[in-house]
């Protein structure tokens, strides 16, 4: 159902089919407070790696970390392209319109 190298057309397109397939919600809020907890999960990794790197004697932790960093990205990812479908966005032309704009947005940073 989910090819090696999906597109996030196909994310988009196996969410729907997972959604359905489990039954999952698609209430709005809760999905936005699920991707809030996986990108304080995201944090906590970060922060895991962080504590690791540059010590050669804990690089299986550092590689531990990084896995655990990679699931969490995973799932926020997830949760972007369900809430993209609920809410009938395709991420893949959203994502290419909005980073076209930043190509030649000024920076006031």
């Amino acid at each position: 159902m989910l090819p090696d190298r999906p597109t996030l057309q196909d994310c988009q397109a196996f969410h729907e089919w997972l959604d359905e397939e489990k039954g999952f919600s698609q209430d709005l809020p809760l999905n936005v407070m699920l991707l809030v907890e996986e990108v304080g999960e995201v944090a906590k990794e970060v922060r895991r790696l962080q504590g690791t790197l540059g010590y050669p004697d804990l690089v299986t932790r550092e590689e531990e970390a990084r896995e655990h960093l990679r699931d969490e990205l995973a799932d926020c990812l997830a949760y972007i392209v369900k809430l993209s479908n609920y809410v009938g966005i395709d991420l893949e032309v959203a994502y290419v319109r909005k980073m076209r704009y930043n190509m030649v947005r000024e920076w006031n940073e």
